[in-house]
């Protein structure tokens, strides 16, 4: 089925789009005044496709598969349903920006894009995770930001190696073990729910 969204553009009218039932749509509702950034037609909006690489569609592991990731986060990065289920839960907890970067970092260097591309790609990553100014940041102390700064005009695919250490241990020793005490997992190895 699809649904619809209206959305009051004031002088301008309205704008009505009709959108797959499958798609999750937010607005920012803020007076025109208030907006920093007030996006095209004076909005800012965010439309996802829900899929199945969605968390909240992420399929369910066997308990076997579960108790395996309580081994070592290691395990549990290295298999999508972990990863799905891992960011499924980090959103519950309003903290999936360390995730997100660590999983764009190994994307990054999985992909290893070269010349523009990599500029690119290098950039986005710096814009949405590392610069002062991102739309999600990361927690990573000053040293490492002042060095991905010195070294974005010029990327390699190593560029964010050592913040994504970084982000991986505070992930380890934070989220990662809240993960494994949440009723959320335990239902998991549980093989209930």
């Amino acid at each position: 089925s699809r649904g619809k969204m209206v959305v009051e553009l004031g002088v301008l009218s309205t704008l009505s789009v009709s959108l797959p039932s499958s798609y999750n749509v937010s607005i920012l509702q803020q007076p025109a005044e208030e907006r920093q950034d007030p996006g095209i037609w004076g909005i800012t909006g965010v439309v996802e496709s829900q899929n199945l690489t969605n968390p909240s569609k992420a399929k369910k592991p066997t308990p076997q598969q579960a108790k395996k990731w309580q081994q070592s986060i290691d395990f549990l990065l290295e298999d999508p349903k972990g990863r799905a289920h891992f960011k499924k839960y980090l959103k519950t907890q309003y903290a999936s920006e360390n995730f997100d970067f660590w999983t764009a970092v190994d994307e990054l260097k999985t992909k290893k894009p070269q010349g523009e591309k990599l500029k690119k790609e290098t950039r986005e990553i710096f814009e949405n995770y590392i610069s002062r100014d991102a739309l999600y940041p990361v927690n990573i102390n000053a040293k490492l930001r002042v060095g991905i700064e010195q070294m974005i005009e010029d990327p390699n695919t190593e560029i964010f190696d050592d913040a994504q250490k970084y982000v991986y241990r505070l992930m380890k020793d934070g989220p990662y073990m809240n993960f494994l005490q949440d009723s959320y997992f335990q239902t998991l190895i549980g093989g209930k729910g």
